[in-house]
């Protein structure tokens, strides 16, 4: 099954939080206790989102990381391949070089699937977390696409 790892689960959970703070600067220690969270892996995770530009930090007692941009300008997809090397539900999709791609009839199938999952996680913004019922409408609209209904 496809799953996230937990560098990029850490950084979209971060992300959220963060965004919830509205600019305001929040600690890595705050963030981790907050989210029951391992304080060394979140770190790792927020020093991806520096690098990408999506998070920064501040030094100092007031200081601490809050978001570059809006919760509707940044894309789960912008926080997957800022802590990613890849985004692919299956090896394949990140790989030019498969041994199989000349016999392999998987491979159409899953690049539609894989299509459609880079949609979602494009089409899906931090903001989209803000409250319960617009999550519902958010992940009803991506269920659609999922299963190709407009």
């Amino acid at each position: 099954m496809f799953r996230l790892s937990k560098k990029t689960e850490y950084a979209i959970l971060a992300m959220q939080y963060l965004a919830e703070k509205s600019g305001e600067p929040v600690s890595a220690k705050e963030i981790a206790t907050s989210l029951g969270l391992s304080f060394e892996f979140l770190s790792k995770s927020l020093q991806s989102l520096m690098k990408s530009g999506l998070v920064s930090s501040q030094q100092g007692i007031k200081g601490g990381y809050h978001l570059v941009g809006t919760p509707d300008m940044i894309s789960v997809m912008d926080i997957i391949q800022a802590v990613s090397e890849n985004v692919g539900i299956v090896e394949c999709m990140t790989e030019s070089d498969c041994s199989r791609s000349g016999s392999c009839n998987l491979k159409d199938p899953m690049s539609i699937l894989q299509s459609k999952v880079n949609e979602v996680f494009t089409q899906t913004f931090l903001a989209d977390f803000a409250n319960e019922t617009e999550s519902n409408q958010f992940f009803n609209k991506d269920f659609k696409i999922l299963n190709g209904i407009n």
